[in-house]
């Protein structure tokens, strides 16, 4: 193991990542509520209203759930230790180095993640063991993922740095790993 990692990090959301999450679930709220309360368009349309209403009901719920995250933020959600990873955000199961086959970098649209492969028998293990896990799986797959999606939305650490700690951890659990190279070196980057 290498002497330079830490034990473990342990990282939690950004304040001022969440401020414009915020403002946008504000803004799409009132919105929302123009639509359902005739404010903009003319007109007494039961589908315009209808979708008014369940954007009001959805962004005051996503409105919630980030000033909830902002609130708590406090919390470390994503934790790397020198034995593996655990995503809260995802499920709370906690897996190890030795489960990981291959760790790299997807890319869909504009929102990089930090996919971990599984070894078959513990992906297997997952799919009928851990719902929440399962579930991961299959939208990940779905959207052509092949693994467990680390993403850095809304953490306290950028892409470039969480898959540079991700790549570190695993190639000092398991060093025989070919194309694996971890520096001896490297800083954290918050953001």
């Amino acid at each position: 193991m290498d002497p330079d990692l830490p034990d473990d990090i342990e990282i939690g959301y950004s304040r001022w990542r969440f401020l414009p999450l915020i403002g946008l679930a504000l803004a799409m709220l009132l919105l929302s509520a123009a639509v359902a309360l005739d404010w903009i368009v003319g007109g007494h349309s039961v589908l315009r209203r209808t979708v008014g209403y369940a954007g009001v009901v959805f962004f005051t719920l996503m409105t919630a759930k980030f000033v909830w995250a902002l609130l708590k933020g406090r919390a470390p959600v994503l934790s790397i230790s020198r034995y593996g990873i655990r995503d809260l955000r995802v499920a709370n199961e906690f897996i190890l180095w030795e489960s990981v086959a291959d760790v790299r970098a997807c890319r869909i649209g504009r929102q990089s993640f930090v996919v971990l492969t599984l070894t078959p028998a513990v992906e297997r293990r997952l799919l009928y063991v851990d719902s929440a896990q399962a579930a991961a799986l299959t939208a990940n797959r779905a959207k052509g993922i092949d693994g467990v999606a680390v993403s850095p939305v809304g953490l306290a650490m950028d892409f470039d740095s969480l898959l540079k700690i991700c790549s570190a951890y695993f190639a000092a659990a398991s060093p025989a790993q070919p194309g694996v190279v971890a520096s001896s070196r490297w800083t954290l980057g918050y953001v």
